[in-house]
């Protein structure tokens, strides 16, 4: 399938007029896909570089909506289930949570009427009545951590806070530097979200490196402490830290002697030493490098004294 493997795969969720459609996209425009989205009773549309556009029968990409598809509820339906293999009894946390890694690394989420888990209605417990779907197109960008590895990994392991804003390339980031450590040293990565490894039937379905232990779907203190006492990592990789849960494990880790390797929001070094879990970590020097997102998916390096 090539390059436009995790596209493909997406297309199995499709049926129909959808399906011949979007069959007939461009090779190129493919690699461009970063979402599919179905509303019921509404346009079909695609995201491609930050652009949302609609699709006509013929498979041409447009801003226009006239002759543009239309998705029934019968194509949301069949998103869904086919999402979940037909078998929802055994994915009740991802329904919990809105969304389920499907083959190839995509993401598949859904919005739809809330079945709360009690009466106090704070957690929900699972969805019906399903109206949108979202296939996110699962995109691994190996040699983005390249230069981030060269100067810092040269001779020895290190721990590195990846930091920028939402949307800036911080998954992006960790998940190439979890690739390349991973590749020589022993590594435990903490997927809570399931963003990093996109583990699909206990296969990941991106390159994490062939040293890393994956522990998908753990709360972040129970997989760090987990991996501590049983993985005897080398290194620990954790996605968005902030939180004071977050805190406590992590100085479990480091009082361990086991590098760390996570990212936390923000614009700078300084901006997140507002942080209370950073600035406690920072005191404890838990860091050797912060890697600092500055737009248009670069970065700067800087060494933490």
């Amino acid at each position: 399938m090539g390059d436009n493997s995790a596209v493909r795969y997406a297309f199995e969720l499709l049926r129909g007029e959808i399906m011949s459609a979007v069959s007939l996209i461009s090779a190129d425009e493919l690699e461009k896909i970063n979402e599919i989205r179905l509303r019921s009773g509404r346009l079909l549309s695609i995201s491609m570089g930050g652009d949302d556009l609609f699709l006509s029968r013929d498979g041409r990409l447009t801003h226009s909506g006239a002759n543009a598809l239309r998705c029934s509820q019968d194509d949301i339906d069949f998103a869904f289930k086919t999402a979940f293999s037909y078998s929802l009894h055994s994915y009740s946390k991802e329904l919990a949570m809105g969304y389920v890694t499907t083959k190839g690394g995509n993401r598949v989420g859904f919005s739809g009427t809330a079945v709360l888990h009690d009466t106090h209605g704070v957690e929900v417990e699972s969805v019906k009545y399903i109206s949108s779907v979202n296939i996110r197109i699962a995109r691994q960008v190996s040699g983005f951590a390249q230069r981030l590895y060269s100067e810092c990994f040269f001779d020895r392991l290190s721990s590195v806070l990846i930091i920028g804003p939402p949307a800036s390339g911080k998954t992006t980031l960790l998940r190439d530097l979890c690739r390349l450590v991973g590749g020589r040293s022993k590594v435990s990565l903490i997927d809570t979200q399931n963003e990093l490894s996109a583990t699909y039937r206990d296969v990941p379905q991106n390159d994490v490196g062939e040293l890393t232990d994956i522990f998908t779907g753990y709360p972040k203190r129970a997989g760090i402490e987990s991996a501590v006492r049983v993985m005897s990592p080398k290194a620990v990789i954790v996605d968005e830290i902030g939180t004071a849960d977050d805190l406590a494990a992590l100085e479990m880790a480091l009082h361990s002697g086991v590098k760390l390797i996570t990212a936390v929001h923000g614009c700078s070094l300084e901006d997140v030493m507002n942080k209370n879990c950073i600035k406690e970590l920072m005191s404890e020097h838990a860091f050797d490098y912060a890697a600092e997102l500055t737009g248009n998916y670069g970065y700067r390096v800087r060494k933490i004294a």
